[in-house]
């Protein structure tokens, strides 16, 4: 009669609980980073939602109330004047884009590429 063993062997669970311990451990690094860019998000599209079809509105109060913003949630990667503003036929294209490097251990880094732009009308 043969007799099989089932289950994992220690060096399996240990290289197990290793991977999984390192995708935790970079998730932790970069919670706070997402976290950042939502906080741009929703301080752009209050930008948007503010001026949106407001027909005196230029570049520089857009700036102005994004920079507002910013201080309110305490956005520190960047500022109001690393925005992109375009201002096409009746439209402003305020875009935020940006590149942040998480350092996970020795030299291995994370790149983290952020991109967000909203469209406010301004007839």
């Amino acid at each position: 009669m043969q007799h099989r063993q089932r289950g994992m062997t220690m060096l399996g669970i240990l290289v197990l609980v290793a991977v999984v311990g390192v995708w935790v451990y970079a998730g932790i690094r970069m919670t706070p980073r997402y976290l950042e860019y939502m906080r741009i998000a929703s301080t752009l599209e209050k930008v948007r939602d503010e001026f949106d079809a407001n027909p005196g509105t230029t570049e520089f109060m857009l700036r102005k109330a994004a920079e507002r913003h910013f201080d309110i949630e305490m956005v520190e990667v960047i500022t109001s004047n690393d925005l992109e503003i375009r201002k096409e036929v009746g439209t402003f294209t305020v875009r935020a884009a940006y590149e942040d490097v998480v350092p996970l251990a020795g030299n291995v880094s994370f790149l983290l590429v952020f991109d967000k732009s909203v469209a406010v009308n301004a007839r």
